[in-house]
């Protein structure tokens, strides 16, 4: 049933499947009887132009190995052509070993491509139940997906979906036919290549056993098929009306909002998220919004959890952007107009806040509201937004007692005092390690992520104003990055005192002193901080430059303040602006600085808590935080190792499972949880600079640091943890996740370094798996290259 591909293909040919018309001839056949064999071809394909010389080796497609691209395959020859044929076996031939019994294949080729790819009837890494669809509907070629030399569209398929889950009726009918194959090789996983023409024919090109299959863990696709109903029916209740929530229906997203992808990643580990919830998703999030005038918020959660998957509730996040006193009519239509333009543009996911939800007022707010949701509201609604989100916007910027972000100022200065007497308690029991955890976590919401969350709101607002100057024309971009430039922040000083240690200016207890809480992947154990990680301070770091200074020049001083008078802003002026951006930019990165020093003590207790009942660091990473402070609230009747072993046991399934599931970006319905689409994110880029360079991925638990000089890094989050790598003279930065506001695009842009941030995750895994890269940031284009 499975020979070569040949063989393979005759045989399903045989049994009925649509397969272009097959033959195939031996090595020993060609080199002993080469005028018959062309002979036997042009007989075949008289009627045929050009063909398909493929190879057909014995050493290909085995149940061990499938040799997929070691040998030659031409495509569209034209026998008709004196010598083309020939000149192409020879060429696939000579790719072969030494065996005669390799054979040659020659297929028709397929016209009118409407659409080719690849199908995995399991999903590769470990055998979930799904089929994995890597395809190409643009090019009208047969092989962009098996040669590698584009970024194809990828859509995950549960193996029970259901016809009505599908939005294409083509990949429906493709399925359709692999759903056949199945049957036809009964439990053996397939790999099976296609296309399907302007007639809606489909074609079956290659049929191959996975090679994986043998490293697969059994229970993967069960216990996935066991959960997706439980999944569909917690994503239903969520898609439900919601007291005291504006809008018809939700979305679920990975970046949106306060981006879980980026700051503990798409599957993080159970403490990872636990500390994420408690800190910022839980309540801090929208109590700080409330206190800056936005609406106040029900007691809902912004992050949940699909079976260890972490999601941002939309509408929740939606909600949250409201003005307070907003009509109950204008926050119903504002919202579904939100949900509606995000779910049929879905590469808005990581940009919500400026492609989406106007959070703020700016310059450019009528424009945006008029183009993006023409007729939602009349004249009168629209004057009432707008008239809301300019007093809320012009009390941001008013640099009064009562501001926000002075208030917000002021509460991290006491969670920095705080630090002083509450981080490096010696504590010897589990018991009363949990206490101390329990009050720092509750000093770090008050103190630290409310305060933080208020300053990078307070970030994302001055960030939209200077885009909507710019795009009136009251400001060049270049002076505006020019202004970014100009303000120095902790992060700068970091990159100072690492330059001075480094040159033994400094000595290495005081910057340890200062900045060894810090650590890539804030929120995970395993993710060793600064003061853990011994090689560090080696290298040759590069000096920071010197900073520039800024200053409006008169003329544009009097195009924002025209600007400003135009728009209704009474209270403030340009100075306001650039000095209001300056102080929250500088918050944002300090108040992050701040509080994840008790993020990180919290992390560090806990690691003692395990070492006293026996816990390794992977082994608490499946805990929670509810696990370790529950010894707080009633006695445990085993003993405490036993106990939470059977926790971190489970824990361990789980986490496995939940990387088994494949769901998109986006959860846009409940169809969403059994076809996956993988959304392509548009990268932001940050600067004007052309770089191609080697790549050195960097994941947040690296033992030894390699050297960066010159390279391109890629990281798949960003936090300050990741700050280090600016004292490495590297060439330039890629982001798996991350949007255009996020810390890293801030610091590239201090530094002027190229960079894309958030390019999305197939994009990433290309070009870690290329080697190499251009980045061209001015032409907005990130390409793998071969080495």
């Amino acid at each position: 049933m499975l020979g070569t591909k040949a063989e393979t293909l005759q045989y399903i040919s045989e049994n009925g499947f649509p397969v272009p018309d097959v033959h195939f001839f031996t090595v020993h056949e060609w080199n002993n009887f080469k005028d018959n064999v062309i002979s036997n071809i042009s007989n075949k394909y008289e009627s045929v132009t050009y063909l398909a010389v493929r190879s057909s080796s014995r050493a290909e497609d085995t149940e061990v190995d499938s040799m997929a691209g070691a040998f030659e395959s031409i495509l569209n020859v034209n026998y008709k052509i004196n010598g083309e044929l020939s000149t192409a076996i020879d060429t696939v031939i000579n790719s072969f070993d030494n065996n005669p019994e390799n054979q040659v294949l020659i297929q028709p080729m397929v016209e009118d491509v409407r659409m080719s790819g690849v199908i995995m009837t399991k999903s590769l890494d470990d055998g979930s139940p799904y089929y994995v669809i890597n395809f190409d509907d643009t090019t009208g070629k047969t092989d962009t997906v098996t040669s590698g030399n584009s970024i194809n569209k990828t859509v995950y398929v549960y193996n029970g979906f259901k016809d009505k889950d599908f939005d294409s009726p083509y990949l429906l009918k493709v399925l359709k036919v692999v759903e056949e194959l199945e049957s036809l090789y009964k439990n053996l996983p397939l790999d099976i290549e296609f296309a399907l023409n302007n007639k809606n024919e489909v074609f079956i090109l290659q049929v191959r056993p996975i090679t994986t299959s043998t490293n697969w863990k059994n229970k993967a696709n069960k216990l996935v098929s066991e959960r997706l109903p439980y999944l569909e029916d917690f994503v239903q209740q969520l898609m439900t009306r919601r007291v005291d929530i504006y809008g018809e229906k939700t979305l679920l997203g990975i970046m949106p909002d306060w981006n879980p992808a980026e700051m503990i990643g798409v599957v993080p580990h159970p403490l990872a998220m636990s500390l994420y919830r408690e800190l910022i998703t839980r309540r801090a999030w929208s109590l700080a919004r409330e206190e800056m005038g936005y609406k106040k918020m029900p007691d809902v959660e912004l992050m949940v959890s699909l079976f260890g998957r972490a999601y941002i509730d939309v509408r929740n996040s939606m909600n949250s952007f409201l003005p307070e006193k907003l009509s109950p009519e204008i926050s119903e239509k504002l919202i579904n107009a939100y949900i509606q333009r995000l779910e049929n543009n879905p590469h808005l996911h990581d940009k919500i806040e400026f492609e989406v939800v106007p959070t703020a007022y700016d310059f450019k707010f009528e424009e945006n509201l008029n183009n993006r949701y023409p007729n939602l509201l009349n004249e009168e609604e629209i004057k009432e937004f707008k008239n809301f989100l300019v007093e809320l916007t012009q009390n941001a910027i008013e640099d009064t007692e009562g501001n926000t972000l002075n208030k917000a100022i002021e509460l991290i200065e006491l969670l920095k005092t705080l630090q002083e007497e509450n981080l490096n308690k010696k504590l010897v029991t589990p018991f009363s390690i949990s206490d101390h955890v329990n009050t720092l976590k509750n000093q770090c919401v008050k103190y630290g992520t409310i305060p933080f969350s208020i300053t990078a709101r307070h970030g994302f607002i001055a960030e939209s104003l200077l885009r909507s100057a710019i795009a009136c024309g009251a400001i060049e971009e270049e002076r505006v990055k020019a202004f970014k430039r100009s303000v120095k922040t902790i992060s700068t000083e970091l990159s100072t005192d690492f330059y001075e240690v480094c040159n033994e200016n400094l000595e290495k207890d005081k910057f340890m002193q200062k900045y060894g809480h810090l650590r890539p992947n804030s929120y995970d154990i395993l993710s060793p901080c600064y003061k853990n990680r011994p090689d560090l301070l080696d290298g040759d770091p590069q000096k920071p430059g010197e900073h520039e200074v800024f200053q409006l020049s008169d003329q544009e001083r009097k195009n924002l303040n025209i600007l400003l008078r135009d728009h209704g802003f009474d209270r403030i002026n340009a100075d306001d602006i650039f000095k209001y951006a300056s102080k929250a930019i500088k918050g944002r990165e300090y108040h992050k600085f701040i509080f994840t020093k008790h993020l990180s003590a919290i992390i560090e207790y806990i690691t003692e808590w395990g070492e006293l009942i026996g816990f390794s660091k992977k082994d608490l990473a499946m805990l929670t935080l509810d696990d370790v402070q529950s010894v707080l609230f009633e006695p445990i009747t085993k003993d405490l190792k036993v106990f939470f072993k059977r926790r971190i046991k489970k824990a361990k399934k789980s986490y496995s499972v939940a990387n088994s599931f494949k769901l998109n970006y986006l959860i846009r319905s409940r169809r969403d949880v059994y076809i996956a689409p993988m959304q392509r994110s548009a990268p932001n880029f940050i600067g004007n600079k052309r770089v191609e360079g080697k790549i050195v991925f960097l994941n947040p638990f690296i033992k030894e640091i390699p050297d960066l000089e010159g390279k391109i890094i890629c990281i798949e989050g960003a936090d300050p943890g990741y700050d280090w790598i600016f004292s490495r003279k590297i060439g330039g930065l890629i982001t798996k996740f991350g949007g255009a506001n996020s810390h890293m695009a801030i610091r590239c842009a201090e530094y002027d370094l190229p960079a894309a941030i958030g390019c999305g995750e197939q994009p990433f895994n290309k070009l870690i798996k290329a080697g190499k890269v251009l980045l061209n940031c001015q032409g907005k284009r990130l390409e793998p290259l071969t080495i």
